[in-house]
């Protein structure tokens, strides 16, 4: 009998479900990959028969499997592990030592050589300037080098590296995308959103399939051992297919997969992919409608404010209100031709502004071509106002929320960004619960690590780094945020029926924890221990 069709009876600690029907059950039987009963402890050792595997959880908590439901567990591998250079802030504290670092490893690199560093951060590098271009060939004459921002929406390069992606004073400004030119049209150093994305595959390429094979690794492993047991790749690109089969192949635990094809194709269609029982299918489309409040591109009907960190290190004008990644005529059509051809859609927005398009928008599609169950999702959802959580639970449209922000860059969020009135409400998780919203929380990696117990912390504390609480009324209690990362989170993705909770005829992805997340305090949620993860009834992970 295989591993994953063997019979196994949980016991012996708190079982939470996250079923209504059935909170709190003294056992579980899992058979042949699926919960098979969640019930009474004498009907369980009946249901189980003699040829199952006891599990004594000897006080630790059962719980089904964590979906992270907004993330890039194929990309993350991309930006961790060598040649890939860590250079954010809590890594390398300065933007000083940061170009010191840069040399560093410019000077041990072979010519030719192609570099990434990755982490630059204008909020948290206190003594940061823009890289030029200039300055970048002064450091590295003779290698393509890229310094890619810890948002991972912009990137700095210098001429080598423009010459390896083919990005010069011809090259036309794809759709949705920016180059930043001198007086002469030639690209000064920056490009930010979709060209960027093409511009690192460039490097990734120079690197070689093996390199990324074993960060691909390397970063399901990091997944696992966080009791993550379903994640987004919220950037799919058709390429990317080889590696999830490979791993597949291989026999790897990687988590289940909901793919969401970043709308980057110019004829506007999408991969049909469903691949194993619930291993890797298309769940949707993503689109970005704006960028990040990091680099200065969220559109906002009130401004940035006039700081030093939006004037000088990010280089915003006095005033600055952002703007759409698209032309917004061109992001009607992509929205109006992916939703006509049956797809969900996970739209990216940031700032309220961009918020109230994509509602107009959604409200206009949805009147000409009504859609029971369309499940319109917005990403992040960093500037959203009450009046636009109202009015998407009236739309039946949902919020991921990226609650890390609060806890990475809460500071200079209120302090250099947007000030403490829009800081309170900075990722309004609270009033969307409030409203009657299904929300669920991410950790967007690789801006953040994955991890969703850091997710419920951040959620239910929505403490910076400094202390400081932004936006007490916007917090959750532990079951809301612990439905973000379980059932809510798999509604989010279309799965409800499948994942997220523990009931007959699900799949059995459970994790084990040491603590129970119910009953310990929101302070302490990210310290409670991972015990084993398991996927379709298998363990794949212990600590044992």
């Amino acid at each position: 009998m295989s591993e994953e069709a063997k019979s196994r009876l949980f016991y012996g600690g708190p079982i939470v479900t996250m079923d209504d029907d059935a909170p709190m059950p003294e056992a579980v039987v899992t058979r042949a990959g699926k919960i098979h009963f969640a019930g009474a402890l004498e009907e369980a050792r009946t249901v189980a028969g003699s040829d199952v595997t006891e599990v004594d959880l000897a006080g630790r908590t059962l719980l089904p499997g964590l979906i992270d439901a907004h993330s890039h567990i194929l990309w993350a591998a991309k930006t961790r592990g060598a040649p890939v250079v860590d250079v954010r802030a809590e890594t390398v504290p300065t933007y000083r030592a940061l170009l010191a670092k840069i040399r560093r490893r410019v000077a041990a690199a072979k010519p030719g050589e192609h570099l990434i560093f990755f982490g630059l951060d204008a909020q948290l590098h206190p003594d940061m300037e823009q890289p030029t271009r200039a300055q970048l060939d002064e450091i590295a004459p003779d290698n393509p080098i890229g310094i890619q921002t810890s948002n991972c929406h912009a990137l700095f390069m210098n001429s080598r590296g423009f010459e390896a992606c083919g990005i010069d004073e011809t090259t036309e400004t794809p759709t949705g995308s920016i180059i930043e030119r001198d007086d002469a049209g030639r690209p000064s150093g920056k490009i930010a959103e979709a060209i960027t994305w093409r511009a690192l595959e460039v490097f990734y390429d120079a690197w070689g399939d093996d390199r990324l094979s074993e960060e691909f690794h390397a970063s399901i492993r990091d997944f696992i051992q966080n009791g993550i047991t379903t994640v987004t790749e919220h950037l799919y690109l058709p390429h990317y297919k080889a590696y999830y089969l490979s791993a597949l192949k291989q026999g790897l635990p990687m988590p289940r997969v909901a793919a969401y094809q970043q709308a980057v194709t110019a004829d506007m269609q999408v991969e049909k992919l469903n691949i194993g029982e619930d291993r890797l299918w298309m769940a949707g489309v993503k689109i970005h409608a704006d960028g990040s409040p990091f680099i200065g591109n969220i559109w906002l009907t009130e401004p940035y404010l006039d700081t030093p960190i939006t004037l000088e290190r990010m280089d915003l004008k006095p005033g600055h209100t952002g703007s759409l990644n698209y032309p917004q005529d061109y992001f009607e059509k992509m929205a109006r031709t992916y939703f006509g051809q049956g797809w969900r859609m996970s739209i990216h927005t940031q700032g309220d502004r961009t918020i109230d398009m994509v509602l107009d928008l959604v409200e206009d599609i949805l009147a000409k071509n009504p859609r029971e169950d369309h499940r319109f999702r917005l990403e992040h959802c960093a500037l959203m106002r009450c009046d636009q959580i109202e009015r998407a639970q009236k739309l039946g449209v949902l919020c991921s929320f990226f609650i890390n922000h609060i806890t990475h860059w809460g500071a200079p969020i209120e302090d250099a960004l947007f000030g403490p009135e829009r800081a309170a409400h900075y990722m309004p998780a609270g009033s969307a619960r409030d409203a009657g919203m299904r929300i669920s929380l991410h950790a967007d990696t690789p801006m953040t690590d994955p991890s969703c117990l850091e997710l419920m912390k951040a959620a239910t504390t929505r403490l910076a780094g400094d202390g400081r609480c932004l936006g007490e009324s916007e917090r959750l209690d532990s079951l809301s945020a612990l439905k973000a990362v379980t059932i809510d989170a798999a509604y989010q993705i279309g799965m409800e029926d499948r994942l997220g909770s523990i009931k007959a005829g699900k799949h059995a992805d459970l994790v084990i924890l040491e603590r129970n997340p119910l009953e310990t305090p929101h302070l302490e949620l990210a310290d409670i221990g991972i015990a084993a993860t398991y996927l379709a009834g298998e363990c794949v992970w212990t600590n044992a």
